[in-house]
């Protein structure tokens, strides 16, 4: 592998990285699998089933889409064995403040030959779009690992009540569809909450199976029990985001010709979250999610939503649609990023009279990657 060129104009921050004391609002609500489905084929699916050895399909025992908004009040590059180009390493340098939106969907990969049946089977998270207000976690997101990572304004504070929450992400577009629109930025997505509960204020109590969690008691002793989220992890096959890993499509354009590409794969991380406390619900009956389903947002929340198509993709109509959650609560963690690799390298075609470029892969299901060693470490 040839050796990175680092420049001094250079925004791209390798990973590890440390984000401790972090603040997370969490927001759950049952997902399209038809529409997840759709994602998984056209994004993660590419080329032949059979040749390609595996496939991504929505996880149906966990039906829900979870949109997590994270205010970072550290970001800490870690990596010791890489600088920006002065001299020092990124973890001998300072740290950045963040705000994030994201929306996270399970998946579940299966081999699609009965030699990969079984060792490519896992359990990771799409994440559709990523919205963030800092522009070198935007810039490091996208060139680095593929994630569809959007650099947006974001607003976060309290609500009408003590120990409330809001939210307000605007977000450069368009407002149509129709030749000529200008973009602009416009409002992508609101959400405002009740105080946490136990209270006395706001509607009545939940009436979904969360509430069984609701209690104060019962938050506190989740809480506890984040201190130790491998077990968590371990213990939901993975369906908690106490231990996420992701899977994106790292892309690289054909400038001459756009509608190709010169490189596609699949690209993992992980999120670990550990030190969670303050864990505490809100009532999701005062949780009110408002998106703004119009011109170049429409298709983004499709992927999630159960939305009708637009009928006139040429208005410019603002279309607020709000719905309540199905659970909705938040906590306090330190969150590491780590353990990043390639899945999957696709095949390429290199134009006429030229051999498509060699794939490659790594997916072996985690549960058997520790005895990997035992079998000299080849790949598939």
């Amino acid at each position: 592998m040839i050796p990175y060129v680092q420049s001094i104009a250079c925004q791209q921050v390798p990973p590890p990285y440390h984000f401790p004391n972090v603040t997370v609002n969490a927001f759950i609500w049952e997902a399209s699998m038809t529409r997840i489905q759709a994602y998984c084929d056209e994004y993660f699916n590419l080329g032949d089933p059979i040749e390609r050895g595996f496939v991504y399909k929505a996880a149906s025992i966990w039906p829900y889409a979870t949109l997590l908004i994270i205010d970072y009040p550290e970001m800490i590059a870690t990596a010791t064995n890489v600088g920006p180009g002065w001299g020092t390493s990124y973890a001998d340098g300072g740290y950045v403040k963040q705000k994030e939106v994201f929306v996270a969907l399970p998946l579940m990969r299966y081999g699609t030959r009965p030699e990969t049946a079984f060792i490519k089977s896992a359990i990771e998270w799409a994440l559709p779009f990523i919205i963030v207000q800092n522009p070198m976690s935007s810039v490091c997101g996208r060139e680095m690992l593929g994630l569809e990572k959007l650099l947006a304004e974001i607003t976060l504070g309290g609500g009408d009540y003590p120990d409330a929450f809001s939210a307000n992400v605007k977000l450069p577009g368009w407002a149509s569809l129709r030749p000529g629109e200008v973009q602009q930025i416009m409002p992508f997505l609101e959400v405002v909450t009740g105080p946490a509960t136990p209270t006395f204020r706001g509607s009545a109590m939940q009436d979904s199976l969360w509430t069984l969690f609701s209690s104060s008691v019962v938050g506190q002793s989740i809480g506890a029990l984040g201190g130790v989220s491998n077990l968590i992890d371990a213990m939901s096959a993975g369906l908690t985001p106490t231990a996420m890993q992701t899977v994106s499509l790292k892309q690289i354009r054909d400038a001459a010709d756009p509608k190709r590409a010169l490189h596609q794969s699949l690209i993992s991380c992980r999120s670990k979250y550990s030190n969670m406390e303050n864990f505490k619900f809100y009532n999701e009956n005062d949780v009110k999610i408002t998106i703004h389903d119009r011109g170049s947002f429409s298709e983004v929340f499709r992927v999630a939503l159960n939305l009708p198509q637009i009928a006139d993709p040429f208005s410019t109509e603002d279309r607020k649609l709000s719905f309540t959650p199905t659970a909705a609560f938040r906590f306090n963690a330190t969150i590491d990023f780590d353990q990043m690799r390639t899945l999957h390298t696709f095949p390429v075609d290199q134009g006429p009279g030229r051999p498509p470029s060699r794939g490659n892969d790594d997916m072996l299901s985690p549960w058997l990657r520790p005895l990997r060693g035992f079998f000299g470490g080849a790949r598939a």
